[in-house]
């Protein structure tokens, strides 16, 4: 976790677990998380192939130039890119554990712009695991503005650890997995 605003929300994700292995969708209160609210995002587990915007915050969103409800985070994604973001999503939500990754947004004329992406699992009403907390984190002040990113290249993936409560963000006492893409660009 790179980011100090992927470390904060971490945080806030770790105690409104109260020791459990994930917080409920209801535990996470927007007005809690005020500073990150633009750059946050909520999927849902239709299926292992469709993990779909319930919220996209303007951050994101104008990153894009496009609204993303309803539709499919895996879309960012092509070929490789979207079997390791699919294996990311899976494993932080069957661990459950948080997961990261570093890409690039690129826009059409190719500039890039690396971002940080969270992933911490959550429980829907039912109990199950089938929400994600996101963070889309621009890590070097994102793309021009007349620039939308139209599509990902994965850099790193961080998976997650066996447990989450192992994971230090102030220290190095545990360190999650980490490797590296081969991109096939």
């Amino acid at each position: 976790m790179k980011h100090v605003n992927t470390r904060t929300l971490f945080a806030y994700w770790d105690a409104r677990r109260r020791g459990g292995p994930a917080p409920a969708r209801a535990d996470i209160l927007p007005q809690d998380l005020g500073g990150l609210l633009a750059n946050l995002f909520l999927l849902r587990r239709m299926d292992s192939d469709h993990h779909v915007f319930r919220i996209a915050g303007t951050g994101l969103c104008r990153m894009h130039k496009r609204e993303f409800r309803d539709q499919n985070f895996l879309i960012l994604w092509t070929d490789h890119d979207r079997t390791h973001m699919r294996a990311l999503i899976e494993g932080a939500l069957t661990a459950p554990a948080p997961a990261s990754a570093t890409a690039e947004a690129v826009a059409l004329d190719g500039t890039a712009a690396p971002v940080e992406i969270a992933l911490l699992p959550l429980r829907g009403p039912e109990g199950w695991l089938d929400r994600t907390l996101g963070l889309y984190q621009p890590l070097e002040g994102g793309l021009p503005a007349n620039r939308p990113a139209v599509r990902h290249r994965l850099l790193e993936v961080r998976p997650p650890s066996e447990s989450a409560s192992s994971v230090s963000i102030f220290g190095r006492t545990a360190e999650a997995p980490r490797a590296l893409i081969a991109n096939d660009v």
